[in-house]
């Protein structure tokens, strides 16, 4: 089970973070088709972990990806802040709830 953790775990930090790019990263709050590729991407390597790992199942990629969408609108666009959430937390809070849906993908 720790090893699925940190397969899924190491590949949720490559996803949202460098393969992101720059282009993804400053227009996913202003576009809502570049925030969908974003999360696409995310969601399409966690769902290829998922299948090498011999979990996958479409709802478990369904998941992920309307997920991310949620989540990253929230914080790219700043709606965190209507919360007085400061921009540090609101990383916290979106990376762990990228965690807590990876946590679902093992049921």
């Amino acid at each position: 089970m720790l090893k699925i953790l940190f397969i899924l775990y190491v590949a949720n930090l490559i996803l949202d973070y460098p393969l992101q790019g720059d282009f993804l990263a400053m227009n996913k709050s202003k576009n809502n088709y570049v925030l969908f590729v974003h999360s696409m991407i995310w969601a399409g390597g966690i769902s290829i972990a998922l299948m090498y790992l011999g979990i996958f199942m479409w709802w478990k990629f369904a998941m992920l990806l309307v997920g991310h969408i949620l989540i990253d609108a929230w914080k790219s666009r700043g709606h965190y802040k209507k919360l007085n959430i400061s921009d540090w937390n609101s990383l916290y809070i979106d990376q762990g709830l990228h965690v807590f849906q990876i946590l679902l993908c093992l049921f």
